[in-house]
């Protein structure tokens, strides 16, 4: 059932989550800092409430998560897990969860939140849409922002952190279209409790070892241009993470570094992840990128997607070309 209103939804989860006692808190695979952080403040809303849920990671948060406890906090999936409730944060398509997929057919009840384009719900769950909010991590807080100002001062400053955290992910520390009046509101709403967004900024988008900024130097060599430069791809490789002794949480954000770059329209970076399979992600103001990643499967915003594809690199680009210049 697709969910219209906000008070609809928050009605649907805090019957189910006083009805079922094995809770799980989830996100898309390769969890970025909306998808995460989301889980996390959603997890310490309903511990406030005195309800425990597991956040069920597919493996162990990245280091840029320590000042949320991610580590501590969150599970790393099995496949003798099963929940009765499913709470999935930030995506609402069987095909983007991942190796945590087998926990849908087995659970009683599942509740997708999110601000992406519509595509294919998952069957039989109660889905909730808003893409004109900013980040799944602020429909959490529109909808539980009372309760938050009745908790006491650690807990609401732990939520404010994650749910700002998730905002900061999704608007590239507000450089992205997506800012707008009730982005700025929800943020100064924040600061009540006591947040330091200078310093989660320091921690989460810039607490860089050189090593990675290294790899970061070899991603931007790569750096092609079409079309008198309105397109620009990049790509990372294995090899490359592996050379510079980064995980696979380096390609995180690697397309903030060419943001703003003179006449680019559209930026693709692509991630390998294995031989001739990559990650694309895909970005732009002036076309709908939304509509080349749904054609592979994919999905996102108008103006930021991301997909999965196959084949090798000079293939992909060339299969990639043709779909912009389509837009273009």
């Amino acid at each position: 059932m697709i969910l219209k209103k906000l008070p609809e939804l928050k009605s649907i989860l805090n019957e189910t989550v006083n009805k079922y006692s094995k809770i799980a808190i989830l996100t898309h695979k390769n969890p970025d800092g909306d998808g995460l952080p989301s889980c996390l403040a959603l997890q310490e809303i309903l511990r406030q409430q005195n309800i425990k849920s597991d956040v069920i990671m597919e493996e162990e948060p990245s280091e840029i998560y320590d000042f949320l406890d991610g580590y501590k906090r969150a599970k790393i999936f099995s496949e003798y897990m099963i929940y009765d409730l499913l709470i999935i944060l930030d995506c609402h398509e069987i095909e983007r969860i991942g190796i945590c997929e087998p926990l849908i057919p087995t659970a009683k009840k599942i509740i997708a939140i999110d601000h992406h384009i519509l595509s294919e719900p998952i069957e039989n769950a109660d889905t909730y849409i808003n893409i004109s909010t900013v980040s799944a991590g602020a429909i959490i807080y529109k909808m539980f922002k009372k309760e938050i100002n009745e908790f006491e001062e650690g807990s609401a400053n732990y939520i404010a952190q994650a749910i700002y955290t998730t905002i900061l992910n999704d608007t590239d520390n507000f450089l992205n279209q997506n800012v707008d009046e009730e982005t700025f509101l929800i943020c100064s709403e924040l600061m009540k409790y006591k947040i330091n967004p200078g310093r989660i900024t320091e921690l989460f988008l810039l607490n860089k070892p050189a090593n990675e900024i290294r790899f970061v130097g070899e991603v931007l060599s790569t750096i092609e241009t079409f079309d008198d430069d309105q397109i620009l791809f990049m790509h990372a490789t294995v090899d490359m993470l592996n050379r510079n002794k980064v995980g696979h949480e380096g390609n995180s954000k690697l397309t903030r570094w060419v943001k703003g770059t003179h006449n680019v329209k559209v930026t693709v970076l692509y991630h390998q992840v294995v031989k001739n399979r990559f990650r694309m992600s895909l970005r732009s103001n002036y076309i709908n990128v939304n509509k080349i990643a749904v054609k592979y499967g994919g999905g996102g915003h108008e103006k930021a997607s991301g997909c999965e594809m196959r084949g090798s690199l000079e293939e992909l680009k060339i299969t990639l070309l043709a779909d912009i210049r389509e837009q273009l």
